[in-house]
């Protein structure tokens, strides 16, 4: 018998595939309402308050990734019984199918989408899902097949898995993220590295510190570094060029558009590893450039919500660290920042180092005294209750300037104070400038 603890999106997909599995199982979720609400879908007597007690006798705990698996109510006395996330039951359900998995501290959510349209601009029958969109079970639970399968894993799902073994493993960036969860960064990181591949192709970054060291590793076989702007990388960008050393000496494509969506610096990185990919895959040069061009975004990853003479609004409310912030901060001038929600790191005067950007600071949420007290000696700071409060001043402020400004959304915390999840809180933003512009 199984159990399975959280019922959002990624556990209802475990217990539809135990169901088509024909497997037993007892359910539960910490949310009152929401068990509730599943009691008149599913028979009331497999629901199961876990206690340190009543566990010893299930063969599988599946977790929701959003549950962390160190609670104490999971100090379970038998040494058999395994605690598992989705990952685990979606690797063990895997036949033939091509598997291209990707983690990383910022970019997987876009690189996962461009890999996925690659396949699907080249007819290919693929599955695009994981920590994005479809839950990973999804992917079996119809009577579809799909040869190729595009997942973006977080390393909450990566914690309980050994024996994962894509086709294509990719670590896109390695930086301080989820500190909330983990006991320093070498535990994060330690939980991304079970992504790596043992007969398959693994792709590394080596434009940040975590991840060129394990790339450096001789353990690791079957890799391909990548780079924004090292030329010793197998694979680099350099005066619109994709430069190729890897599948063929000095090789130069050029990028001749670029998608809006792609335009931020980073999104560099995303775009090499979507080559790297079309040529590991034998797809077509002519369709990856096509997709360059034509690609669109994900919503409220970098979005221009408004744009007017002397002023942009950028969305960016998958910002949920501060490395994420930063990318977004070193592409505009005259920077009126939007911090706030949990803080999940402390750094926050990392990004005093681009003071000379920033105009003005507006922070709100759990974490605002916080972030408040990190930066307001070297930069001024506005502290506010909600995003409802700092949208009404920010447009106002913006308002009275002369020069071209930019509002920038990129909280770099999440948003479980105020908010369900980023999408929500992204939602919201886009929504209040809506009115508050109406109203101005």
């Amino acid at each position: 018998m199984f159990f399975v603890y959280g019922l959002q999106k990624s556990g209802i997909s475990i217990i539809k595939l135990l169901e088509k599995n024909n497997q037993e199982f007892r359910i539960w979720d910490d949310d009152s309402l929401l068990r509730k609400k599943l009691i008149k879908i599913f028979d009331k007597k497999i629901f199961l308050n876990p206690k340190k007690n009543n566990l010893n006798h299930f063969k599988k705990i599946y977790v929701s990734p959003g549950i962390s698996i160190r609670q104490n109510k999971f100090q379970i006395k038998k040494k058999s019984i395994k605690i598992n996330r989705d990952l685990n039951l979606y690797n063990s359900n895997l036949t033939n199918e091509n598997v291209i998995a990707i983690t990383g501290t910022n970019g997987k959510s876009t690189t996962t989408k461009l890999i996925g349209d690659l396949l699907k601009y080249s007819n290919k029958k693929v599955f695009v899902g994981g920590n994005i969109g479809e839950p990973l079970c999804n992917s079996f639970i119809s009577n579809k097949y799909y040869r190729y399968h595009v997942i973006e894993l977080s390393s909450f799902q990566l914690e309980t898995i050994k024996n994962l073994n894509p086709k294509i493993s990719i670590i896109t960036n390695l930086s301080y993220d989820h500190l909330d969860r983990y006991k320093n960064i070498s535990d994060y990181i330690k939980q991304k590295k079970n992504i790596i591949s043992k007969t398959g192709i693994n792709l590394f970054s080596i434009d940040d510190k975590f991840s060129k060291k394990i790339y450096k590793q001789k353990k690791i076989k079957n890799k391909i570094s990548f780079s924004m702007f090292d030329k010793s990388a197998d694979v680099y960008f350099e005066n619109n060029f994709i430069v190729d050393n890897h599948f063929k000496k000095n090789k130069k494509l050029k990028i001749k558009n670029f998608s809006e969506a792609l335009i931020p610096h980073y999104n560099l990185q995303n775009v090499i590893i979507t080559y790297i990919c079309c040529k590991l895959l034998k797809l077509q040069e002519k369709t990856f450039l096509k997709l360059i061009n034509k690609f669109k975004g994900l919503p409220y990853r970098a979005n221009i919500i408004f744009k007017r003479k002397g002023l942009k609004i950028i969305n960016n409310s998958k910002s949920t660290n501060i490395n994420s912030s930063i990318n977004s901060i070193q592409n505009y001038n005259n920077i009126y920042l939007i911090l706030g929600g949990i803080a999940k790191e402390k750094n926050f005067e990392d990004i005093l180092k681009y003071k000379e950007k920033i105009k003005f600071v507006y922070v709100y949420g759990k974490s605002a005294i916080t972030i408040q007290n990190k930066l307001k000696q070297n930069i001024s700071v506005k502290k506010f209750n909600t995003l409802k409060q700092v949208v009404k001043k920010v447009l106002i402020d913006v308002e009275i300037t002369n020069i071209s400004s930019t509002i920038l959304f990129a909280p770099a915390c999440t948003s479980y104070d105020q908010f369900t999840n980023f999408e929500e809180r992204g939602k919201q933003f886009s929504k209040l400038i809506k009115i508050n512009l109406g109203n101005l």
